[in-house]
């Protein structure tokens, strides 16, 4: 297996642990929707996730407040995590499946 298709591997397997992450992150904004002064999260880009040289643990930081808040100034807004959460799903889909046929296509090659 060339060292090209190994990075491959390896940033579509990094893509689904931070697309992971990221929907536990919407998963706690969604269990704490009703919770005062609760302040929604998101994770950092997957940009930054790449560019950390040693450290691949994923930054939470706070979201972001597109929507507004609700009168007791919690900023999770039950829609946009919603859609958030079909496009994180969507996009995890997507790279497995990715990251499926290009190992199948990899072994085949290397006839195994």
């Amino acid at each position: 297996m060339s060292d090209e298709s190994t990075s491959w591997l390896q940033t579509a397997s990094q893509r689904m642990n931070w697309l992971a992450e990221r929907q536990k992150v919407i998963a706690e904004n969604i269990a704490n929707s009703d919770t005062p002064n609760y302040k929604a999260r998101d994770v950092e880009s997957f940009e930054s996730y790449l560019s950390q040289q040693n450290d691949r643990t994923v930054a939470v930081r706070q979201a972001e407040n597109v929507w507004g808040s609700s009168m007791d100034n919690n900023t999770v807004v039950l829609e946009e995590q919603s859609l958030l959460a079909a496009s994180t799903s969507s996009q995890y889909r997507l790279a497995s499946k990715l990251y499926g046929k290009a190992h199948a296509m990899i072994s085949m090659v290397n006839g195994k």
